[in-house]
């Protein structure tokens, strides 16, 4: 059982990296057996298809991300909800500078590649999304209750631009190769958030 449970864990670390760098469709299954270096039984003992893994994939980096961003940094109330969202934008930036920005968001990446050809991919994307546009609404909202915040701020709406403006940098930082639009893009947002 071991074994299984290793075999398992290697195909999905070769998957998320290799549906990060090539995308889903661009990625076969001989990638991911070569990646990893398991036989294709092996694979369909624990996965019935590549989109089943693709789900996975999905899934656990999901997880990863909503354990270290959400929260643990975006509802992480001992810090100021300002300095919560400028460590997003911070976080965010550096683990994009360490990629040579290549790879762009999986997220992003995936939402582009399959939410319109793919239903199920394309709700698990959208339910992920919606979390992390609660969490900054939640942040905001602290951040309004605080007097950090404009008084009149929707935060609803400002949640869904604000992750919106980060996966739009993401993806300019991708094409440009370098941090310019998600530092524009902090400096700029909170700016016009403030409390005046």
């Amino acid at each position: 059982m071991k074994r299984d449970r290793c075999s398992r864990e290697r195909i999905l670390e070769a998957a998320g990296a290799l549906f990060h760098l090539r995308g889903f469709q661009s990625t076969g299954l001989d990638d991911i057996l070569e990646t990893s270096g398991v036989c294709r039984s092996n694979f369909y003992y624990h996965f019935r298809s590549k989109e089943d893994l693709g789900l996975e994939v999905l899934r656990r980096q999901a997880g990863a991300f909503e354990a270290g961003y959400i929260r643990g940094l975006l509802e992480n109330a001992a810090l100021p909800a300002r300095r919560r969202l400028e460590l997003l934008y911070k976080n965010v930036a550096s683990r994009h500078r360490a990629d040579g920005y290549r790879r762009g968001c999986p997220f992003g990446n995936l939402a582009a590649e399959l939410s319109g050809i793919h239903p199920e991919f394309r709700r698990c994307l959208s339910a992920f999304f919606a979390r992390w546009e609660e969490s900054v609404d939640r942040c905001l909202r602290e951040g309004v209750a605080r007097g950090e915040f404009r008084p009149d701020l929707d935060t609803r709406r400002t949640a869904t631009a604000l992750v919106g403006q980060i996966e739009g940098a993401v993806l300019l930082m991708k094409a440009h190769r370098r941090a310019d639009p998600i530092e524009a893009g902090v400096g700029t947002l909170l700016k016009l958030m403030e409390s005046r």
